[in-house]
């Protein structure tokens, strides 16, 4: 008995022990022996701690809008504002101040974010993870981070949820083009191979968007009439009303009632922000029913129950748009 209990004793100072973990940027990244204070780099990172770890989350970096919070239960809509992570002096003392144990960005691993988690790193002497964004990630990522944070368990849930998500059946029309754009008025299109549009790439769409740098290129519905795409999806509601006037009644898309608006509670469904909330419309545009995909997944990764209200609300806002 006494032998047994000297081994346990010896093992705990190596179980405590902060561990290294290679995050997307190939950086060795020490992480701390005791991990309660997390700051999300930005809103995609906010929402997968949001799923993962909501306690650890010491606030969002906007905070969710009053619709989005009814779909949200109540310790995380009290979360409060995190502070910035701006890589200026002013933002940098107000994080020290904050003291989290680890900064998390997820998102794009191109060398701009790269560089930045390093600067972050280096000016709060916090250590700061950068996880690859790509939905395809996802399950890999939600593990890695729920062993850095000791939430196996719920990580493996979350991984299980997103690779039958990945995976599922498609019951819907074949595929074509189509063009995803946000704005009240529809024309900051989303480019093809960004985040943006990375759900519809991963349905087999072919993403059209107007020559030009930038994830959002701004158009004219000129240049939409020239693309002709067979699908339109908007992210902002006003474009339920807005398509029934001219120029926009000229699209075949219009024309053939090819028009979505994509849902936007308690996240964007498509993108704003692309983090793991993107998981719901892949589901959504594979053809399934909203409010009954919509109420699943919200219970089961934000925690929080729809009402038959609310259930009915996602589907209303997901029927195609009639001119």
């Amino acid at each position: 008995m006494c032998r047994w209990l000297l081994l346990v004793l010896l093992a705990l100072p190596q179980l405590a022990q902060g561990a290294d973990l290679t995050d997307a940027t190939g950086r060795q990244v020490h992480l701390p022996d005791r991990i309660a204070r997390v700051l999300p780099a930005g809103p995609p990172a906010a929402v997968l701690l949001s799923a993962l770890a909501p306690d650890l989350m010491l606030g969002w970096p906007h905070p969710p809008s009053a619709a989005a919070r009814a779909f949200l239960p109540d310790s995380l809509t009290a979360l409060p504002v995190a502070p910035p992570v701006t890589g200026t002096q002013d933002a940098t003392d107000v994080i020290k101040g904050s003291a989290p144990d680890l900064i998390l960005d997820y998102g794009d691993v191109g060398s701009r974010y790269v560089q930045a988690a390093e600067n972050t790193q280096q000016n709060t002497g916090i250590p700061t993870l950068l996880l690859d964004g790509k939905l395809t990630m996802i399950p890999a990522v939600l593990r890695t981070l729920g062993h850095a944070l000791h939430r196996e368990d719920r990580a493996e849930t979350l991984a299980r949820l997103s690779e039958a998500i990945l995976t599922l059946p498609d019951t819907s029309a074949p595929r074509g083009t189509v063009v995803y754009a946000r704005g009240a008025d529809g024309l900051a299109v989303a480019a093809p191979g960004t985040g943006a549009t990375e759900v519809f790439a991963l349905l087999g769409w072919k993403v059209l968007a107007p020559d030009g740098p930038g994830t959002f290129r701004h158009a004219r519905v000129e240049d939409i009439l020239a693309l002709d795409p067979d699908l339109l999806v908007f992210a902002d509601p006003a474009m339920r009303a807005g398509v029934g006037s001219e120029p926009w009644r000229s699209l075949r898309a219009v024309r053939e009632h090819h028009v979505l608006i994509a849902p936007s509670l308690p996240f964007g469904w498509v993108d704003g922000p692309p983090s793991i909330n993107r998981l719901i419309g892949v589901v959504w545009l594979r053809g399934n029913d909203a409010g009954t995909a919509g109420a699943i997944f919200n219970s089961v990764v934000y925690g929080r129950v729809l009402s038959r209200a609310q259930i009915e609300e996602l589907r209303n806002a997901t029927r195609t748009v009639e001119p």
